[in-house]
């Protein structure tokens, strides 16, 4: 990893950590737009796994429903703790381990209440999605972006045609590229 990544990261971590314990979604997600502009300049794995981390966190605690749903202190709980984990790992040099902890969060998710478990494992999903579709607005292709997040090609131009992702990433708007189309053939 390279430094400049590894300390965005810790960074990364460290506010959203703070976001965490101040219940700030808004920052969350704002972080979340940060760490994608890295990933797209590193196009890593790391990067993206906080940027999808991140906004992820985002919605589940915009989500005040469920904190009514058993198990959510818990949850809760597990996400925090696996983030102090990951931060301390990522201090160490302890790549593997990094990437590790944040892969448990899910798999601990994954022990938690059928309905809660369903619903953070969707929102999971979904920022997966959503996150690819930003890294394709800057200029990542649909399969390198869909491999970086082990999600299918189809599901993220799915996302994106349906965005509108397509027409910021060329920067023209339809009527201008077919009237540059036609002046190619006249």
């Amino acid at each position: 990893m390279e430094e400049s990544s590894r300390k965005n990261i810790l960074r990364i971590l460290e506010q959203g950590l703070e976001a965490i314990r101040k219940d700030d979604v808004k920052t969350l997600k704002d972080l979340s737009n940060q760490t994608i502009h890295s990933a797209s300049i590193f196009q890593d794995s790391d990067n993206i796994g906080v940027a999808v981390l991140m906004f992820s966190l985002s919605k589940i605690l915009g989500r005040t429903d469920y904190r009514e749903l058993r198990g959510w202190k818990e949850c809760f709980k597990i996400m925090e703790g696996r983030i102090k984990k990951a931060e301390l790992a990522l201090k160490q040099h302890k790549f593997s381990l990094f990437r590790d902890e944040l892969k448990t969060i899910l798999t601990e998710i994954g022990h938690l209440d059928p309905k809660l478990r369903k619903n953070i494992q969707e929102v999971f999903s979904m920022s997966k999605i959503s996150k690819g579709s930003r890294l394709y607005e800057h200029g990542i292709s649909i399969g390198r972006t869909a491999k970086l997040l082990g999600v299918s090609k189809w599901d993220l131009m799915q996302y994106a045609g349906k965005t509108g992702i397509h027409e910021v990433v060329s920067g023209i708007n339809v009527g201008e590229r077919i009237k540059y189309a036609k002046s190619l053939f006249k």
